[in-house]
């Protein structure tokens, strides 16, 4: 995967909802392959806001195969990009962008007959809506059931979209809202999405857990936590339960910061051989096991290395461990698969053996 930004156009800057966005991209015509994407990967942005650049990753809402890309950008408390994006952001302008990447997706098949379950709260919806549009669009005899949890139905992002999707599909799609500050007739769709309101929606016979094949959660960290331990608990399979975090919660912070104190008891004062690989060149840098991890060393030493959200959760800076030892303090944007694989989130990963190499081109 290129690691490099090229330039997209603004075509069209919409509102969603009072503190969300939708932005229609165009690549140019010589980078438009650089841009073919899988439903529910993810671009990374770059932007100059107040003279200092600024990255974030976004999910793509469009269906496999269309242009322009589409992303949803909802403004979130403290967040620099999200607040600048909702009036800076006009049509004409150019901002850069990583080719897609993410996986966030299942491999399709149109004679294949399967029933997919999808969860989403709030912006949790956008890589899902480019998952249900494409599964849909793509595999005629499948049916997918969504389940969107939002406070209002003021706060409801792409409800025209999914009002399209639904006279279209009607009779292969479910949508089914839950609104947590909002009350509702049926007292079923009143509240938060977590395993109590699943059996609920279960017992009156909306979702089916037992017959469905794929599951894919994207919401809150402690919404797809609960909801994954209840499908396991239900008997599904770990692989087919698909999940995308945006944020680090309270408990990720906490988690940090203990195995940092651990690090910091273990390996005191010792310093890693690190080699980094990065478009084709090796760059030999020295990092502490207690110190900064190896996305921002890289970064200090002057490499250009790729990265996003640096929080864990959206894996730009994920790179292949060739060889040697480290600890990563999240993981969760990574699958067992990809761990098992040798893939590292950089800015999640400390050194704590003598000599370490990482490939940013190997992934």
């Amino acid at each position: 995967m290129s690691t490099r930004f090229h330039p997209l156009t603004i075509l069209r800057v919409s509102p969603q909802t009072e503190h969300a966005v939708c932005v229609e991209l165009m690549p140019a015509p010589q980078a438009r392959s650089l841009f073919d994407f899988e439903q529910g990967q993810y671009l990374t942005l770059q932007a100059d806001i107040d003279g200092q650049p600024c990255t974030r990753s976004y999910s793509i809402c469009s269906r496999r195969g269309e242009m322009p890309l589409s992303i949803a950008i909802k403004r979130i408390e403290g967040g620099h990009f999200s607040t600048w994006a909702q009036t800076g952001l006009q049509p004409g302008q150019q901002v850069l962008a990583m080719p897609p990447a993410g996986s966030f997706n299942t491999a399709l098949d149109p004679g294949r007959r399967r029933r997919y379950l999808c969860v989403a709260a709030g912006s949790g919806i956008t890589p899902i809506l480019s998952n249900l549009r494409t599964i849909l669009h793509e595999e005629p005899l499948s049916e997918l059931t969504l389940v969107y949890g939002n406070q209002r139905t003021a706060s409801i992002m792409f409800k025209e979209e999914l009002s399209f999707v639904k006279n279209r599909y009607m009779s292969r799609f479910h949508w089914i809202n839950v609104l947590s500050r909002e009350v509702q007739d049926a007292q079923v769709l009143n509240g938060r999405i977590d395993n109590r309101k699943g059996a609920e929606l279960v017992r009156a016979r909306l979702i089916d857990i037992a017959h469905c094949d794929e599951f894919f959660l994207c919401g809150p960290q402690a919404m797809i936590a609960e909801v994954s331990r209840g499908l396991r608990a239900e008997g599904v399979a770990q692989a087919h339960i698909h999940y995308e975090l945006f944020h680090a919660s309270a408990d990720d912070a906490r988690t940090v910061i203990r195995k940092h104190q651990a690090r910091a008891a273990l390996h005191a004062g010792h310093i890693s051989r690190v080699r980094v690989t990065l478009d084709g060149r090796s760059t030999i840098i020295e990092v502490g096991a207690d110190g900064e991890n190896l996305l921002d060393a890289a970064l200090a030493a002057g490499l250009d290395a790729p990265f996003g959200c640096k929080g864990g959760v959206c894996a730009t800076c994920k790179s292949r461990l060739v060889s040697g030892e480290v600890e990563m303090d999240l993981d969760h944007a990574l699958s067992d698969e990809q761990i098992a694989s040798g893939l590292i989130l950089t800015c999640q990963s400390h050194p704590v053996s003598d000599s370490v190499h990482i490939d940013f081109d190997a992934v």
